[in-house]
């Protein structure tokens, strides 16, 4: 394969993840330059495939997660696909996979059988649950991991039941945390010259991020709540209606905030207010003040909040939608909505990469692929298969 130029050129990752949470590492590392193959079951490939929305019969979802990757189909649950993937595994740095755990061992391709072929390999394996532990074994998706996690309990509004969040954040987030143990294990590797496992847990993943939760519980016996878009101990902080029947989201809760909001919206007399004075009274008399903040917004326009609020360095942003988004001003600045070359929809635009490295740049290499459209490329190029091996293993649809 011709070299990407990216941070991570020269590595090759083997993909044999499904949905989001293993395969979005892969995707990531395959923006930093890694050259990724992904592994599909013949005949249905990726479940990202089969879930829309739909232009056609191509998921969009899958042109976006699927982007940057080679494909080829490999049916593992046979021992001659076993076999195969065990000649791919000399050639490969790195190994994401999410099946339920125990599976990778049931057929006889445990990551230690792996790294025994390949002591350089870094495998990385991905659940709900975790390898260990007794709910191991239980079925599971990103919804159960952010009921676990913790944050499924505390989206929403008090009087209403949870809510999940619009994304599925537990697997983004457990993908991210891969990204990063994955290239951990990449520089230690440099040192010792031996790979090594990375785990993660989706529920793991989001408890990490749920701010002081465990700590509040442990010393003062704090029971986190739902408090819907307003914070316990800030306030003004909320999401408050417009005129024009957007949203506007105003975050001036701090002592410093706060005096440049009430001199913005003309109410310099609330600083007198023993009730707002300091951001303990305003978090005690939340309604009091939020309701002041909103009643001045219902009566303009974002347009006319955003020029006051910017002015007046206060912290303030619309609520955007997608048609929104891709016309800001801001992210067209920036570029970060690109237009991938797609093998099937042709050009589509999309979420560019993320992070920005300037001296070797994320990319995207190709749209996402169609299913095994890269089998010959691999294993009669890379992997130097006999074509009449290679014309069996079809037949027997092992390939």
């Amino acid at each position: 394969m011709a070299g990407s130029g990216g941070a991570l050129e020269g590595i090759r990752v083997l993909d044999l993840g499904t949905r989001v949470g293993a395969p979005f590492a892969a995707t990531l590392l395959g923006e930093l330059g890694a050259d990724v193959i992904k592994v599909e079951q013949p005949g249905t490939g990726d479940f990202m495939r089969t879930i829309g929305p739909f232009d056609g019969e191509t998921s969009l979802w899958w042109s976006v997660e699927g982007r940057g990757k080679r494909s080829i189909t490999l049916d593992l649950s046979k021992p001659a696909g076993q076999a195969v993937l065990r000649r791919l595994v000399p050639l490969a740095d790195v190994l994401v996979e999410n099946f339920q755990p125990g599976t990778l061992e049931r057929w006889n391709i445990a990551p230690t059988d792996l790294r025994a072929l390949n002591p350089r390999l870094v495998v990385s394996r991905v659940s709900v649950y975790g390898q260990d532990g007794p709910y191991r074994d239980r079925p599971g998706l990103d919804r159960n991991g952010i009921a676990l996690g913790g944050l499924l309990g505390i989206t929403g509004y008090a009087d209403r039941p949870p809510v999940r969040p619009g994304v599925i954040i537990a697997d983004y987030l457990t993908a991210l945390f891969n990204t990063i143990g994955v290239l951990a294990a990449l520089l230690e590797r440099e040192r010792s010259g031996e790979g090594q496992g990375v785990e993660l847990s989706l529920f793991e993943s989001v408890l990490r991020v749920m701010e002081w939760t465990v700590a509040g519980y442990d010393r003062l016996g704090v029971v986190r709540e739902r408090t819907g878009n307003r914070l316990p101990n800030s306030a003004p902080l909320d999401n408050y209606e417009t005129s024009d029947g957007r949203y506007v989201c105003i975050a001036a809760a701090g002592d410093v905030l706060f005096p440049r909001l009430a001199e913005a919206i003309g109410r310099s007399d609330l600083l007198d207010d023993p009730r707002f004075a300091g951001l303990a009274a305003r978090a005690e008399n939340a309604d009091a003040i939020n309701e002041v903040v909103a009643g001045w917004c219902r009566t303009r326009t974002l347009e006319e909040i955003e020029r006051t609020l910017v002015a007046a360095q206060v912290p303030m942003s619309g609520v955007y939608s997608v048609d929104q988004i891709v016309e800001d001003p801001q992210v067209r600045a920036r570029g970060s909505i690109v237009t991938v070359d797609d093998p099937v929809l042709g050009p589509v635009r999309q979420q560019g990469p993320v992070p920005r490295l300037d001296r070797t740049p994320m990319h995207i290499a190709r749209g996402a692929p169609r299913l095994g459209e890269h089998n010959e490329e691999v294993y009669l190029g890379l992997l130097g298969m006999e074509r009449p091996e290679y014309e069996g293993l079809q037949r027997d649809g092992t390939i």
